[in-house]
């Protein structure tokens, strides 16, 4: 699907197609979505969005409808590894429970560049004390209902992307065929991986070897 596809609900139709560094105009109204859906904690500054769209091992996917911005996704290719990380995606509050979501997650998990890796996603977890757990929990949910499911007795930390401290987040994983659980010293590749390259956190960060001690030599999806 390098060049984009369509789809519509009852009301609207719409497209799902990757953005470059040269359209300004996409760009802008996906950090209109991208400010307005994401916390604060949880976000990176607009001129490290604009280098993650330079680098090749990212994808930055919109969805346009009339040729407004109304959803998008963006994901990495973890170089030398067989996992990919959905790093961000948000849809505009007007057009939520449409299925935006789910095609636009479809979208993501089968671009020629992802198609075949396990898809990485972190959710913000239900258990922490928060105003926002139902939505959390929704959130979740929608995840488990595309496919993702979690790594069970992983204690996943995400790391700052800003002063603020990040919230307590939980690491699920998706691809079309899932076996029962995954090797610790594989999903270990994948977080050594995922740090260096989407943090920017030195190989042998301490948090990794805390996240896995404990689990199971085969981490059961849950």
């Amino acid at each position: 699907m390098p060049g984009g596809f369509w789809f519509s609900d009852n009301d609207y139709e719409m497209r799902i197609q990757q953005i470059r560094e040269r359209d300004k105009a996409e760009f802008d109204g996906l950090v209109r979505v991208y400010e307005a859906s994401l916390a604060a904690s949880e976000r990176k500054s607009v001129a490290a969005l604009l280098e993650m769209l330079a680098r090749p091992e990212y994808v930055f996917l919109v969805v346009i409808e009339e040729e407004r911005v109304v959803g998008f996704a963006v994901a990495m290719a973890l170089i030398g590894s067989d996992a990919a990380q959905l790093e961000y995606m948000a849809v505009d509050a007007e057009f939520r429970r449409r299925g935006m979501g789910a095609e636009l997650f479809g979208a993501v998990a089968e671009w020629q560049k992802f198609a075949g890796r396990f898809v990485l996603v972190e959710v913000d977890s239900e258990h922490e004390d928060s105003a926002e757990r139902e939505q959390r929990a929704r959130r979740k949910a929608f995840y488990r209902r595309v496919g993702a499911r979690e790594l069970g007795g992983l204690r996943y930390v995400m790391p700052a992307v800003t002063a603020a401290t990040p919230p307590l987040m939980e690491l699920m994983v998706y691809r079309r065929e899932l076996p029962e659980c995954i090797e610790k010293e594989r999903v270990r590749g994948w977080l050594e991986a995922y740090y260096a390259q989407v943090y920017g956190v030195a190989a042998g960060d301490g948090r990794i070897d805390a996240m896995v001690d404990g689990c199971a030599e085969c981490i059961p999806l849950g």
